[in-house]
């Protein structure tokens, strides 16, 4: 009997046995599964976190890889085009013509929808595009009398830099070529006169370019009176011929008496005269177009200027190529990046006119 009921309390213990076993084993099993399912591509789990990583690489594409359709959309401005693309077509640069008809402060500019909307008919994505350079310069001056004072700063040491001053009737009323100290200063002053200043715009425009080859622009107003607004605005491309002019073709409200453009862009030492070209219209239509000379590579600054009759004023001012960024308030896209995990930041260092940028795009979904 002994043995029988010790052969029956081996067999409930081996009951016992086999259900911890199994619960282990299950316990077991599914953590296996759980780890396996870990390492499976999120392509797999989420189809369609998987069709937005392939729709942002199609849009970075377009972006820096693709000159559009035609490749020269950027001179087609009544019509539409059948694809988007920054490349200046058969080489590794971005155009900077195309970039600029993405500048939302310039005429015939592209709007943040009719990008979208050539991208992806759906319109299921946001974007945002900045376009800076390496480093910073910063431009500040004063119009005290009888000397003004002039202030620059760059965030590199040693900078060869050229200064220029416009006057309201657009005279270069300085021209100066210089450098940043080991700190990244330079400060000087300049001749302002004692008689009473004329009303307008005194624009002073800093070009800098650091030892590696590489510039930076920056540029500062100082208003005398106020102005009138004229629905002043432009564009500056390079003339379609390829024939070392700018294009700067403007728009204003048609009550112009004298309408000035005055492109300024570094030059070599002893030749100030050669940094800037001039021209203007008498009795403007509220479209006119100038073709000035620039160099066939490089950085510009281009300036329009509007008088009426009455002694009105108004200006403009873009640099070439142009920089989008939220310190010039032309950013390219959306103003604001949503602050979430599926936003794709792209990041690169380009060159546009032999000039290195940096370019950021982000993507997100919509």
């Amino acid at each position: 009997m002994k043995r029988l009921l010790w052969r029956n309390k081996k067999g409930q213990i081996q009951g016992v046995d086999f259900a911890l076993a199994m619960i282990v084993f299950m316990i077991v099993f599914a953590e296996v599964i759980v780890l396996s399912l870990s390492f499976i591509e999120p392509k797999y789990l989420n189809l369609e976190d998987r069709a937005f990583e392939t729709r942002a690489d199609q849009v970075s594409d377009a972006f820096f890889s693709s000159a559009g359709y035609p490749i020269d959309w950027e001179y087609n401005y009544d019509i539409d085009f059948n694809s988007f693309g920054l490349l200046k077509y058969g080489t590794t640069d971005l155009d900077a013509n195309k970039i600029s008809r993405i500048n939302p402060n310039g005429l015939y500019s592209l709007s943040y929808n009719s990008i979208l909307g050539n991208l992806s008919r759906e319109k299921d994505f946001g974007f945002q595009l900045t376009v800076e350079s390496l480093f910073d310069v910063d431009a500040n001056f004063s119009l005290s009398q009888p000397t003004g004072t002039i202030d620059v700063a760059t965030s590199v040491s040693d900078c060869n830099i050229w200064i220029f001053i416009v006057a309201p009737d657009m005279t270069v009323m300085l021209t100066q070529k210089a450098q940043t100290d080991s700190t990244g200063d330079y400060s000087t002053t300049y001749p302002t006169g004692i008689d009473p200043l004329p009303d307008g715009y005194f624009t002073f425009v800093v070009f800098a370019k650091n030892s590696e080859g590489q510039f930076a622009v920056d540029y500062t107003e100082l208003i005398v009176n106020y102005p009138i607004n004229m629905g002043l605005k432009m564009i500056v491309q390079e003339n379609e011929n390829n024939n070392g002019l700018a294009t700067i073709q403007t728009i204003s409200n048609g009550t112009l008496s004298s309408l000035t453009a005055t492109v300024l862009f570094p030059y070599k030492s002893g030749e100030e005269l050669y940094g800037n070209e001039s021209q203007t219209i008498n009795a403007p239509t509220n479209l006119e177009t100038f073709n000035l000379r620039i160099p066939t590579n490089g950085t510009c600054v281009a300036l329009v200027n509007g008088y009426t009759a009455g002694g009105g004023y108004d200006r403009e001012i873009q640099i070439y190529p142009t920089t989008l960024s939220s310190e010039s308030g032309n950013i390219a896209g959306s103003l604001v990046v949503p602050e979430r995990e599926e936003v794709v930041k792209i990041e690169k260092i380009v060159v546009i006119r032999e000039c290195i940028f940096k370019v950021v795009l982000f993507i997100w979904p919509d």
